[in-house]
C-alpha cells in the first residue's frame, strides 16, 4: 500500500485536497489546441462522401465489446442521416472469433458492397483487407489497437499511434469514431448528443485512461445523457438509473456490463439494437446480465481452485466449461484479487482461446509477441489481451509466457496493491468532502475514485448483508459503512482497525449522509497485510 504525503488536516480547505489530487493523477488541466489530424483523415471523409453522394452500398464492421458496440452505431446513425442504411455486421465470438477474418472479407465480396469502415478493429487484418482490396473494395479503418510491424493495404487508416503529435492517453474505438464523425459532420450536427454519449459508454468500458481527449469525451458524454428526453439511449438509462444523474462509474458498473453482456452470453447485435432501437431489446439486455453475473461467480471460484493447484507467477487455467464470453471477466477478477497475470483459456476441439490480464508492471501483449512462434493469433492492449493457442501448445505457451514474465519481474512485483491517495480523520468526512471530491470526476482508468486511509477506526453495529451475506455493513467512528465482499471479515473487527474507503453520499427516503465504501482493512497494528488480499492470494 501506498500512502499519500499529504494529510487533509494539514490543508486549508477540501478544495486544496482536489487540487493535490488533480496534479497529481495529471487531470489539472484539459487539452487547449486542436487534435492533430490523422494523415488519411481527409482521404478517408472525401470517400466516405463520395460513397454517400452515389448511394453506393456501404459496410461496418465493429467488434463484440461495448467500445466496438458504440462506434458501429455512431457509423449506422451518421449513414441513416444521409438516408442511406448500411449493412453491418458484428462478429461472434465463437462462431467469429475475434477481427476481420479472410471468411468474413469473402462474406463482404458476396454482398456486393463498395466501401467497407472498420471501426475498433482492423489494423491487424492484413489478408482479409487484401482480400477485399482485390477485389475492389475500399476498406476505412478506425482503430486504435497495437500497431502491428506490417499494416493492412487500406484505403485509409485512422489510427491515433500513426498520428504525428497525437497526445496520449490514445481514444478508445468509439473515441475514435466520434473524431471521424465531427470530420464527416464539420463540427456539428442533429442529436450530436447522442453519439457523444455513445462515445462516452465505449470510453468508459474499454478503460483507457481517462485523461486528455477520453476525459473531454468522457465529460461531454455524461452530460448528453443526462440531456436526452428520449430515445433508445435514454430508456436504457433509466431503465439502470438510481434517482441521481449517471456517474462514470455508474456506466462502467450498470450499462457497460449489460452492453458487453450480448456479446458475451449470445449475439452483439442484440446490443446494438438496443441501443438503436430499445425497446424489447434493452428488457433482454438486462437478462443476459443477469445470466452473466451468476455464471461468472462460479467460474471465478472452479479457476482459482484450479490456479491454486499450480502456484507460480502466472495464473492459468483451461476448460471446455469456461465460455468464451466470461474468459475475461475470469481473468480480470484473478488479476486484481492476485496481482499476477492470468491465462483464461476457452477449449473448443482442438483449439483453445484464451484471455488475458496483467499488473501495470507487466505489458502482456508484448510477452505475448515474443511467444508468437507458439499461437496461431494474439491481440491487445498492455494489461488485458487475447490469443488462440493449438491444444497441444497450451502447456509450452503458459511455460513460456511464466519465463517471460519471471525474467522480467519478482514475485514482490506482484504482490497485488491498493493505492491510498491520502490519510483521513473521521472528523474531516462530510457531505462538503464529498461533493469537494466530485470536481475530479469522471472517475475511471487513470484516474480511479479517491481512495483514503482512515486509521485505528472503531467498527460497531456490524452485520452481515446480501447474499449469503457476502457484504458487511457497519458504522466507523458513528459513519455509515458498508464492505462489499467483507461480510466474512465481522468478527476479525473487534479491535480498532485501518481501513481503505472511498467516500460516497447514501440516499434514503430523500435524507442524503455521507457513507463510507470499506475496500479493505487490517488490525491497527497490522501482522502482515490486508485481509482481503491475504484472503484470496493464491501463493
Amino acid at each position: 500500500m501506498r500512502s499519500g504525503s499529504e494529510d487533509l488536516s494539514t490543508l486549508s480547505t477540501t478544495m486544496a485536497l482536489v487540487r493535490v489530487l488533480a496534479r497529481a493523477r495529471g487531470i489539472d488541466s484539459t487539452p487547449s489546441t486542436p487534435l492533430p489530424c490523422p494523415p488519411d483523415l481527409e482521404r478517408a471523409v472525401q470517400r466516405v462522401w463520395h460513397a454517400v453522394k452515389q448511394k453506393e452500398l456501404v459496410g461496418i464492421f465493429g467488434d463484440y465489446d461495448c467500445d466496438g458496440i458504440t462506434a458501429a452505431a455512431q457509423m449506422v446513425r451518421y449513414f441513416r442521416r444521409c438516408n442511406m442504411e448500411p449493412i453491418v455486421r458484428l462478429p461472434h465470438r465463437v462462431h467469429d472469433g475475434y477481427g476481420l477474418s479472410p471468411t468474413i472479407a469473402e462474406e463482404w465480396i458476396v454482398k456486393g458492397i463498395k466501401l467497407l469502415i472498420t471501426v475498433d478493429t482492423g489494423v491487424t487484418a492484413i489478408e482479409a483487407i487484401t482480400k477485399l482490396q482485390l477485389a475492389g473494395i475500399d476498406v476505412i479503418i478506425v482503430d486504435h489497437h497495437h500497431i502491428p510491424e506490417e499494416l493492412p493495404p487500406a484505403y485509409a487508416l485512422l489510427h491515433p499511434a500513426l498520428t504525428p503529435g497525437f497526445p496520449e492517453p490514445h481514444p478508445s474505438g468509439s473515441g475514435m469514431a466520434f473524431l471521424f464523425l465531427q470530420a464527416l459532420e464539420k463540427g456539428m450536427w442533429e442529436d450530436m448528443h447522442t453519439d457523444r454519449a455513445l462515445a462516452m459508454m465505449g470510453t468508459v468500458a474499454d478503460l483507457v485512461e481517462l485523461k486528455g481527449i477520453n476525459r473531454v469525451i468522457t465529460q461531454q458524454g455524461l452530460r448528453s445523457l443526462q440531456d436526452l428526453r428520449s430515445g433508445p439511449l435514454a430508456a436504457l438509462r433509466d431503465s439502470v438509473k438510481t434517482g441521481e444523474a449517471l456517474t462514470s462509474t455508474d456506466i462502467a458498473f450498470r450499462i457497460a456490463p449489460r452492453l458487453n453482456a450480448a456479446g458475451r452470453m449470445d449475439d452483439p447485435t442484440l446490443a446494438l439494437h438496443a441501443i438503436l432501437e430499445g425497446g424489447v431489446y434493452i428488457e433482454r439486455l438486462h437478462e443476459l446480465n443477469q445470466t452473466r453475473r451468476s455464471v461468472t461467480d462460479d467460474l471465478v471460484n472452479l479457476a482459482r481452485a484450479d490456479a491454486a493447484r499450480h502456484g507460480s507467477m502466472l495464473i492459468a487455467s483451461k476448460s471446455a466449461d469456461y465460455p468464451h464470453g466470461i474468459i475475461g471477466l475470469i481473468a480480470g477478477a484473478l488479476t486484481e484479487s492476485t496481482g499476477c497475470p492470468s491465462m483464461i483459456g476457452a477449449e473448443n476441439g482442438d483449439w483453445i482461446t484464451a484471455s488475458l490480464r496483467s499488473p501495470k508492471s507487466y505489458n502482456v501483449t508484448e510477452g505475448l509477441s515474443r511467444l508468437s512462434h507458439l499461437l496461431h493469433a494474439y491481440g491487445g492492449h498492455r494489461q488485458a489481451a487475447g490469443c488462440t493457442v493449438h491444444k497441444d501448445r497450451w502447456k509450452e505457451a503458459v511455460r513460456g509466457l511464466e519465463a517471460d514474465i519471471g525474467s522480467r519481474l519478482t514475485k514482490e512485483d506482484l504482490y497485488p496493491r491498493i493505492e491510498v491517495d491520502s490519510e483521513i480523520s473521521p472528523s474531516d468526512i462530510s457531505l462538503k468532502l464529498v461533493h469537494s471530491l466530485s470536481e475530479l470526476e469522471p472517475f475511471g482508468q487513470g484516474n480511479p475514485e479517491p481512495r483514503f486511509l482512515l486509521r485505528d477506526a472503531t467498527m460497531t453495529d456490524m452485520r452481515s448483508v446480501g447474499e449469503e451475506g457476502s457484504h458487511l455493513q457497519m458504522r466507523v467512528n458513528g459513519i455509515k459503512g458498508i464492505g462489499f465482499g467483507l461480510g466474512s471479515f465481522g468478527s476479525m473487527c473487534q479491535d480498532p482497525m485501518d481501513l481503505v474507503c472511498r467516500i460516497g453520499i447514501n440516499t434514503w427516503q430523500g435524507r442524503r449522509e455521507v457513507q463510507l465504501y470499506v475496500e479493505d482493512m487490517r488490525t491497527a497494528t497490522p501482522v502482515r497485510g490486508f485481509l482481503r488480499f491475504e484472503k484470496h492470494r493464491l501463493r
